[in-house]
This record gives structure tokens, sequence and C-alpha cells, in this order.
């Protein structure tokens, strides 16, 4: 079973350098493109939120590369057949898995633009 993590610098202390490095990029992207989120562990991950709301999750596998997953947390229900209703990726970087859940793969190149959908995913929700 994986370690319970209690806070985010837990969670990075666990991982290898590689894979820290580029959790720490991608946190600091997060809590740069938007400062309101609230961070803190969820679903023993990485998690941001606004208020109440859950919308950003960090997924960390033990190989392949680091993802940001965008979603509307546990309030909105989920239709996987359902189009998404979200124009703020005007790149096409995010993949769709249901109407209000998509994920992002990191790479250094596309920091702005990422950091443009995190905005604009935010805002979609308030």
């Amino acid at each position: 079973m994986p370690n319970q993590f209690r806070s985010i610098d837990e969670f990075l202390e666990s991982l290898p350098p590689e894979g820290r490095r580029e959790a720490e990029t991608l946190r600091s992207l997060v809590t740069s493109a938007h400062p309101g989120l609230t961070e803190s562990i969820k679903w023993n991950s990485p998690n941001y939120s606004l208020g109440d709301i859950d919308l950003l999750t960090m997924n960390v596998p033990r190989s392949g590369p680091l993802r940001l997953i965008l979603h509307k947390g546990t309030k909105v229900a989920e239709d996987k057949a359902a189009a998404p209703q979200f124009d703020g990726d005007p790149d096409g970087l995010l993949t769709w898995h249901s109407n209000i859940r998509a994920s992002v793969r990191m790479s250094a190149s596309d920091s702005d633009v990422i950091a443009n959908v995190i905005r604009a995913w935010v805002a979609s929700a308030t």
C-alpha cells in the first residue's frame, strides 16, 4: 500500500530526484497561474482547489509522464459520453476523459500555454 501523505512537501520528498524536479516545476506553475488556489493532499496526490471545489490534481506515475488532471471535483456529475464545455485550450493540449475531466502531459516547452489553460479552467469553475 502506498504511503498516506500528510503534506505536499512530504509527497515531493518521497519522489525520486527527476520526478521531484518535475513535480516541483508543476507545483510552481499551478500556484503561479492562480495564486488563489489552496494546496492540499487529496486522493494521496497534490490537489488544488478554489473554495470547496477541487479543480486540479497531480498524477505522478511510477513510470511515464507527469500529468495534471483538470476536473470539477466530486460535486458535478461526470458523464464520460458527454462533450466537454470548455474553450480555454486553443492549442489542443488537453486529453478529455469525460465532460468534466481532462489531463495534460507536462512539458517545459508548453509551460506558458499550460498556465493559460489552468487560468481558463479555474475561471470556468467560478
